[in-house]
């Protein structure tokens, strides 16, 4: 796991946020982010903000605290030296954020610091994976048929209902899109795309924002406890519009070629490397929204259970009429001299999401 040392700096000036724009929640107390407030306990000379919800906290939105006024802080700001970790990393510095109804199936803020969320020009279209701070990938059925100019990439988002994250998401502008020249929907095949942005605009690597790692082409992985994380259309509009996460894993390819054809695709289905077979637990996540694509699929690396590789993106729920799921993916360990070659011929550093 990608640790950070947190240094706060006291910032003067137009960083500090004003004392009148905060809401009232109480006598002499403002709503405040968990980090600009000075209660908490002094340990060894490290202090511990507190993290506990009291009545008047209820006042607020649950990623703050009612504090005393003269104990606000001013926004804490992490040195730019502890901004990055090897990639596939991820960290638990705000894991303590729970929105009300909290229910273990939202992923919680920066635990996958490289999902991306891609919009098109005031839609969300699907999710994607950060693999370098210009280059995130997709599924070509996500962007196929909207105009590049549109699309926009959100990265280190989480709550896409307000903007009051302990680090602020980013957001891009797509200049290119790179689809798999032997992209199919019938058969379902090579369902991957490549976006990338500008050079002179390149996402900037931050606690919430980190390149995930992309499977070398020739080395087996264990595929044992895998994570499905990102956003539901269907949340969209509500109070708290969070990313989900599954926890599945990955069949073999004979199972998955018994399943594929046994599910809708039928008896004759062709199986080919292209294609991932995902399963697990039933989820309201994975089958409650038909026309999810590209959430990504995430493993572990081997000897690194705190570092994953991007094994798939999904391309579609076969079957969910039962107690256990099963969702086809794009293997991504499949395109990855393709991806290589497509940033190469754009002189793009690749050593991002090498392991």
């Amino acid at each position: 796991m990608c640790f950070y040392r947190i240094v706060v700096i006291c910032l003067l000036g137009s960083l500090v946020p004003s004392i009148a724009a905060s809401k009232v929640c109480g006598p002499e107390k403002h709503c405040v982010p968990y980090e600009q407030c000075n209660e908490g306990l002094m340990v060894d000379g490290k202090f511990y903000p507190d993290r506990s919800r009291t009545t008047l906290d209820e006042n607020c939105h649950y990623m703050e605290k009612c504090c005393n006024i003269p104990d606000k802080l001013p926004t804490p700001k992490i040195p730019e030296e502890m901004m990055s970790c090897p990639c596939g990393g991820r960290h638990d510095l705000w894991y303590y954020l729970r929105p009300l109804g909290y229910k273990q199936q939202e992923a919680k803020f920066g635990e996958f610091p490289w999902l991306v969320a891609v919009y098109g020009s005031d839609t969300y279209l699907c999710s994607g994976a950060l693999i370098t701070p210009l280059a995130v990938i997709t599924t070509a059925h996500c962007v196929q048929n909207s105009e590049m100019e549109k699309v926009r990439l959100l990265a280190g988002e989480w709550d896409a209902a307000v903007e009051l994250e302990p680090q602020p998401h980013q957001q891009r502008s797509v200049v290119e899109t790179l689809v798999h020249p032997n992209y199919t929907q019938m058969p379902l095949a090579h369902n991957i795309a490549i976006l990338l942005v500008d050079k002179e605009k390149p996402f900037q690597l931050a606690p919430n924002v980190q390149p995930i790692c992309l499977p070398p082409p020739r080395i087996m992985y264990n595929y044992s406890q895998c994570y499905v994380s990102g956003w539901q259309r269907s949340d969209f509009g509500r109070a708290a519009i969070l990313p989900k996460r599954w926890t599945l894993y990955v069949l073999p390819p004979d199972q998955c070629r018994t399943k594929l054809r046994l599910s809708l695709l039928g008896r004759r289905h062709a199986h080919n490397d292209s294609l991932l077979c995902a399963g697990g637990d039933k989820g309201d996540f994975v089958c409650g929204d038909v026309d999810m694509t590209a959430v990504p699929l995430m493993c572990p690396l081997s000897g690194h259970d705190d570092r994953f590789h991007l094994a798939g993106l999904l391309t579609r729920t076969a079957r969910c009429d039962g107690p256990q799921l099963l969702g086809i993916y794009t293997n991504v360990k499949l395109y990855r001299q393709w991806i290589d070659l497509k940033l190469r011929e754009r002189n793009l550093d690749i050593r991002h999401y090498m392991v």
